[in-house]
């Protein structure tokens, strides 16, 4: 069975962002608990045992399978159209993005890993490391997405599809000034908002883009 780029890369936006969501959204929380720093994470994935391990494991695949998505379809507004060079900003970014997804998500494993092995002071160090590095990565998220909006709008072949890429450039835009004020969404009811909305406008995006094919 041949399976076009577009097709794929449809699918991985839809499947990428729920289950990334079902992930950290639902399971996570509840079958692992909150945890705000390299300690509590350490923590709380030890009290977990192998299904924080699994779920951490997950949850980063089906993240890094939602950008992969996202690159493609970047890629494929970068072909030609209003907007393509933006586009193909937008799935360089997004390569740069997965790469740090892979790196944080490996060295949070491999924290786990050393503490399960013993080795306390490497764990930490590798929580620590894993925890921070995800500093800019609001900032690169949300650039990522922003760029993608453009083409996304100027390609538009109707008008729900020029609306989902004015919601995703608004959606994405709130992110990056909040990363600049260094305003803290992550628990809040406007972050989970924001969350919510990304994840609906990918799939609908994803579902459009299987309806062109």
């Amino acid at each position: 069975m041949n399976i076009s780029s577009k097709t794929l890369s449809s699918w991985l936006l839809i499947l990428g962002a729920i289950l990334t969501l079902v992930i950290w959204v639902g399971l996570e929380p509840q079958l692992v608990g909150d945890y705000n720093s390299p300690q509590e994470f350490l923590g709380k994935m030890a009290e977990a045992g192998n299904i924080g391990a699994l779920l951490g494991l997950l949850g980063g695949t089906f993240f890094l399978a939602q950008i992969v998505g996202t690159v493609m379809f970047a890629r494929q507004l970068g072909e030609g159209g209003s907007g393509a060079t933006i586009g193909n900003v937008a799935a360089i970014l997004g390569i740069v993005l997965g790469a740090a997804i892979i790196v944080t998500n490996d060295l949070g494993l491999s924290a786990l890993a050393a503490g399960s092995a013993g080795d306390e002071a490497s764990a930490m160090v590798g929580a620590q490391v894993s925890f921070y590095t995800g500093a800019s990565f609001g900032m690169l998220f949300g650039l990522t997405y922003l760029c993608l909006s453009i083409p996304m709008i100027g390609q538009a072949s109707n008008m729900f599809q020029k609306v989902l890429g004015y919601l995703l450039g608004l959606i994405t835009l709130v992110m990056i000034v909040s990363t600049v004020a260094n305003l803290d969404l992550q628990d809040s009811i406007l972050g989970i908002i924001i969350w919510l909305g990304l994840v609906v406008v990918l799939v609908l995006t994803g579902i459009a883009n299987l309806r062109k094919e």
